[in-house]
């Protein structure tokens, strides 16, 4: 089949992603951030201990390659890289300019700037098992 037969068939977001499936090309993500976990305050690395450097900014990144730009596949990448159901996670907020907390929309997905990069802060839910994300601009 031809690329033109599944776009028709598929439709074209899918069709192509078919095509390029088939014939073994990988698709170029939309988007790409990176992510670290943000360090406690109250643990600090056995190596920091080791030679008494005592800085804490290291934070090793993690790339998530965004396709559809929506927070559920957001949501479902953080969960995947941290080994936890995404069902675990209930909100994601940004953290602000004066550090206020806002909720993370599909259409805020959609304009994070390429190769944005972020600290993620964990809160745990009021009620229940699940945890809320803050995303924190690193770097």
């Amino acid at each position: 089949m031809s690329r033109d037969d599944l776009v028709q068939i598929c439709g074209p977001a899918d069709g192509i992603r078919l095509f390029n499936a088939i014939k073994g090309r990988n698709v170029r993500p939309k988007m790409t951030i990176y992510v670290c976990q943000e360090m406690e305050q109250n643990r600090v690395p056995l190596q920091q201990k080791r030679d008494g450097s005592g800085n804490s900014d290291l934070c090793v990144y993690h790339a998530i390659f965004l396709e559809e730009l929506t927070t559920l596949e957001l949501i479902e990448k953080i969960a995947n890289l941290y080994s936890i159901p995404p069902q675990h996670i209930h909100r994601v907020y940004r953290q602000g300019p004066t550090g206020i907390h806002v909720v993370v929309s599909n259409e805020m997905v959609q304009n994070f700037q390429d190769e944005s990069c972020f600290i993620l802060s964990t809160l745990k839910a009021e009620s229940n098992d699940g945890y809320h994300i803050i995303l924190k601009c690193g770097l």
